[in-house]
């Protein structure tokens, strides 16, 4: 009685209404529930629940009402619709049902532009933390729906578990459930996590059902170019496990479980350029604006420059340095404009020109590739010159950990160093298939460790400044021949070492991913000969400064210039 109570108050106010019409994501959101539920009243051309074909009428109807309300809508979109309520009228087929709801939304999806997908990659981790604290209570621990509060409810939660509803769904209707609610149930809303976080909840619950072997035979399906050569990412996220198998069969269908798991794969093949991310997101700014949300359309402007912009900032830099300079300054007008409510005209002429400078950049960008022996010159100097960085505090660290007989020491330097290049080729990996390192998340890192580093340097360069002076340096050798160097102090230099070199291995890092994709397939291979090349010096540069060790070197100086 209730979900019928709360299914007729949300006809009333979205279907009879002259005035209202329904949003576009909430109408969605109803067409897909239509498609999936429709088979829970309907088997055989006869009614098998009563109460729940009654509401497939009426969703039906308040589809028709609404999409008549629809600015510029499509005489297709007219034509589809009408067919929508002919076949639950006439108690048609389940399937046929599906398809058509299926056809409709990806025709609304293209008439009216919506994003159907992620921007960023869904964070499966934090995704399971969301549950726990959001979802456990009505949908239980492992998502079979039998959480504390779920005798209480009226219709019961889902049951992510229920493998007939889970080829229904699709990931996008998810994500639109979880953003919308659902309306005459006890589902909220929860339009107050971060669109990322919606979506990574969508991804976990939508992957529940999913058994481990069919994970496995995905991933193998996967891997060879044929398979997946069809798979994009709007297809994931928009394509219901059912709906994959009646277009495609059963290895497609394996392949979408593993997507389902992880859509990391997927989306490199469909990763958005930075340019393209700025654009989109300078869009959602704009329409924010246009809305009344001004904070909504700042915070959105910020992240168009951080997250996109500003990955190609230095290599735009290369080719066409007042272009770049340019769109930095139309990029900070376009938020003052914002900041300080110039009115909507004003905006979107702001917008408008930083949109043609920014695919002017892709222009430039996309015609001006580098050459190989470009990309192998800028890979060599890109290492050298944060390696010998790093090179000389450790040589520094090394020179007086010798002079002082404290041989042993140099564990901990040379611990710290092998620590600092494996973290960056564990940054280089996950920067590259699980996450982005995006613009405030960077200059967050190396802010971090610009400033650990300036501490930690003081603290041992003082230490050590400290034995510098003839008296004292004379006695520090002397007592350090009866005993070590404190624990303290060891520990210390091990973690300037890996602080010194992981910062110049993060650096390395984000220029190198901007040079490689400033290239072809033959150029990315001279990148990989430049960096090799340029270890090899930095190990030759690494023998020769071991050798003069043993010579008189200013420790002080030196560790403090580098």
């Amino acid at each position: 009685m209730v979900k019928k109570i709360g299914f007729l108050l949300f006809i009333f106010f979205f279907s009879y209404s002259a005035y209202a019409s329904m949003p576009i994501q909430r109408l969605l959101q109803l067409i897909d529930y239509i498609g999936v539920d429709y088979r829970e009243a309907i088997k055989d051309g006869q009614v098998i629940n009563t109460e729940e074909y009654g509401e497939m009428k009426d969703f039906a109807l308040a589809v028709r009402e609404n999409i008549l309300q629809l600015e510029g809508v499509d005489k297709k979109l007219i034509n589809q619709v009408a067919m929508l309520e002919s076949l639950v009228n006439s108690k048609a087929d389940p399937d046929e049902v599906a398809k058509l709801t299926t056809d409709m939304h990806s025709q609304m999806v293209a008439d009216y532009d919506i994003l159907v997908v992620p921007r960023a990659v869904p964070n499966t981790l934090i995704a399971k933390q969301l549950y726990e604290k959001n979802c456990i209570a009505c949908h239980g621990v492992k998502g079979n729906g039998g959480g504390p509060l779920a005798k209480t409810m009226e219709p019961l939660p889902t049951n992510f578990l229920d493998r007939e509803r889970y080829k229904e769904r699709t990931l996008y209707g998810l994500f639109n459930s979880i953003t919308q609610g659902v309306s005459g149930t006890g589902m909220p809303s929860f339009s107050q996590l971060s669109e990322r976080d919606r979506w990574s909840l969508a991804f976990y619950v939508g992957q529940m059902a999913v058994q481990a072997n069919e994970v496995e035979a995905g991933s193998a399906l996967w891997k060879t170019k044929k398979s997946n050569s069809d798979f994009s990412l709007e297809r994931l996220t928009t394509t219901s496990p059912k709906q994959v198998e009646i277009s495609s069969g059963g290895d497609a269908v394996a392949i979408t479980t593993y997507l389902r798991r992880n859509p990391h794969e997927v989306m490199k093949k469909t990763k958005q350029s930075p340019l393209e991310f700025s654009i989109q997101v300078l869009e959602e700014s704009r329409t924010a604006y246009s809305s009344g949300d001004r904070a909504g359309a700042y915070d959105l402007a910020i992240n168009a420059y951080l997250e996109g912009f500003e990955l190609i900032e230095n290599s735009l830099d290369a080719i066409d340095p007042t272009l770049r300079r340019q769109i930095e300054s139309e990029m900070t007008a376009y938020r003052n404009l914002i900041r300080k409510d110039k009115g909507e005209a004003t905006v979107n002429s702001a917008y408008n020109s930083i949109k043609l400078l920014l695919e002017a950049a892709q222009s430039s960008l996309s015609e001006k590739r580098l050459s190989g022996k470009t990309a192998f010159v800028g890979a060599m100097i890109i290492l050298l010159r944060e390696g010998l960085e790093a090179l000389l505090v450790i040589a520094a660290l090394a020179a007086f950990l010798i002079k002082t007989g404290k041989r042993e020491g140099l564990i901990y330097l040379y611990g710290g160093l092998v620590v600092a290049l494996l973290m960056g080729g564990v940054t280089w990996v996950v920067s590259t298939t699980l996450i982005q390192i995006g613009g405030a998340s960077r200059e967050l890192t190396e802010g971090i460790a610009a400033i650990t580093a300036a501490l930690v340097l003081f603290y041992v360069g003082f230490w050590m400044h400290n034995k510098t002076s003839a008296m004292q340096w004379k006695h520090f050798i002397e007592s350090s021949i009866k005993k070590a160097l404190n624990k303290e102090t060891l520990w210390g230099i091990a973690a300037l070492s890996f602080i010194a070199v992981y910062r110049e291995v993060f650096e390395s890092v984000l220029f190198y991913q901007a040079l490689w994709v400033q290239t072809d397939q033959n150029g990315q291979g001279m990148i990989v000969y430049g960096l090799l090349l340029a270890t090899a010096i930095l190990s030759l540069l690494g023998v020769v400064c071991g050798r003069g060790r043993n010579d008189t070197l200013s420790i002080g100086p030196m560790v403090f210039t580098s």
